[in-house]
């Protein structure tokens, strides 16, 4: 049998962890299954006895990284393990999940589908987002969006908007999304963007409550490099990477952002696919009723 080793990370501030994973963890024992923990699940949970290491450590010498939570918990994890390229495999303890997909009834079935080689891995692209040099030149990372926003300001900013240092336009918005395909579905579908299969290569560049209906998504090709300067009449506005990192810069700066060489690997089985997770959802029908099937032409004379 094929020997595993898994890294575990979770969410904490979900009460279900506590009930969910020291059986999980009794039975990955059982079965000779080797893995370690991130240590502060070790110091809020009963669960002595096992191998812990400090978070930023969990995915070093592991085949896989079993991430408990939801999609937030996910994308902390794929920050968390960025340099390490090690697969992630979603545990979804809530109600609603993209990137966190694999349902707690489905633990030991999908850790059997590991060990017998009935998963594929799917490479997510990221963001990179760098700052201007006033600010210290930085640059920092994102799975699912970039987003440039006004903060806790009143009135929108006025972003003006490059590709390819070609003039795009001035959105004056709430702020603008810069997303993945994999972030088609968080942020910036609930502000009406589009839904891309992750393959595509491409980004979404999406206004939020822009002052004009004219400005509407656009998707743009994902080796474009997308500038971005922002004037707010607080003098600061700031930058939030996959909700994860924020970052307030001064009015008028700019920044640039464009594909990452860092990808995130992620785990997907073979009997979930994206459009089926789609349907599950957003609660699309999986077939066409009787009542709502098409009548057949009359082709009688």
């Amino acid at each position: 049998m094929k020997k595993l080793r898994l890294g575990i990370v979770a969410n904490t501030g979900k009460p279900i962890v506590s009930d969910v994973l020291p059986p999980f963890l009794a039975w990955l024992n059982d079965k000779e299954i080797s893995f370690v923990l991130a240590d502060d699940l070790v110091k809020v949970m009963d669960i002595d006895g096992y191998k812990s290491v400090p978070p930023g450590d969990v995915a070093k010498g592991v085949d896989f990284v079993l991430s408990f939570g939801g999609d937030g918990t996910f994308l902390q994890t794929a920050h968390l393990i960025r340099p390490h390229r090690v697969p992630i495999i979603g545990i979804n303890l809530g109600a609603f999940g993209y990137l966190a997909e694999v349902g707690v009834e489905q633990l030991h079935q999908r850790i059997t589908d590991l060990i017998q080689d009935r998963y594929l891995i799917q490479e997510r692209v990221m963001l990179e987002v760098k700052i201007s040099a006033e600010s210290g030149g930085d640059s920092f990372f994102g799975l699912n969006d970039i987003v440039v926003e006004k903060g806790a300001f009143p009135r929108t900013i006025r972003l003006e908007t490059t590709i390819d240092d070609e003039y795009l336009n001035i959105f004056n918005a709430d702020g603008l999304i810069v997303s993945t395909p994999t972030g088609s579905t968080g942020y910036s579908l609930s502000v009406g963007g589009p839904i891309i299969e992750p393959g595509v290569d491409a980004m979404i560049i999406n206004p939020v409550n822009p002052h004009m209906l004219a400005n509407r998504p656009l998707v743009v090709n994902g080796k474009r490099t997308i500038s971005i300067t922002a004037y707010s009449e607080a003098g600061e506005f700031q930058i939030v990477a996959d909700g994860q990192r924020m970052i307030i810069l001064k009015s008028g700066e700019k920044v640039t952002i464009k594909r990452a060489s860092w990808v995130t690997r992620l785990v997907v089985f073979g009997d979930n696919t994206f459009f089926s997770l789609l349907r599950n959802k957003l609660h699309w029908r999986d077939q066409l009723s009787h009542d709502d099937k098409p009548a057949k032409e009359d082709t009688a004379g």
